[in-house]
């Protein structure tokens, strides 16, 4: 997750939620506030890094749309879960701050029990050479 999306979520959810999880934070800056919990701070060579941990594991990215475009214009994402809640606003910020012309397949959609959407889409076009990344947005 970008850091943005980890202060939030440290701020708004009353302390850090993911503690049984291994968390890696994409920032230019070291601001790890719960350095027992599992957090580790990606400063340096962040795609070199994604890219070997991609390689050990399976990862799952959360928020932050300029990290994961970037992600995904680096073929580093290969599909992508987005919540739509049931909420309209009047303004805000874009999902993604740029919108390329990215070809998607719908796999999966759910409505889960508080209304919200859950769709499962792969990129279509893109050759991986590598174990995919799953996205889930929220």
């Amino acid at each position: 997750m970008g850091a943005n999306t980890y202060h939030y979520i440290f701020e708004h959810w009353g302390g850090w939620p993911y503690k049984d999880k291994q968390t890696f934070v994409i920032s230019h800056h070291n601001t790890n506030v719960t350095p027992n919990c599992g957090v580790k701070f990606l400063t340096n060579g962040l795609l070199d890094e994604i890219y070997k941990l991609k390689h050990k594991t399976d990862l799952l990215v959360v928020g932050g749309g300029s990290l994961i475009t970037t992600l995904i214009k680096t073929k580093l994402i290969n599909c992508i879960t987005i919540y739509t809640v049931r909420k309209l606003l009047g303004n805000g910020i874009k999902l993604f701050p740029e919108t390329p012309n990215w070809d998607l397949k719908l796999m999966d959609s759910k409505i889960l029990n508080d209304g919200t959407i859950c769709s499962t889409y792969v990129f279509l076009n893109i050759h991986f050479n590598f174990f995919p990344i799953n996205l889930h947005l929220k």
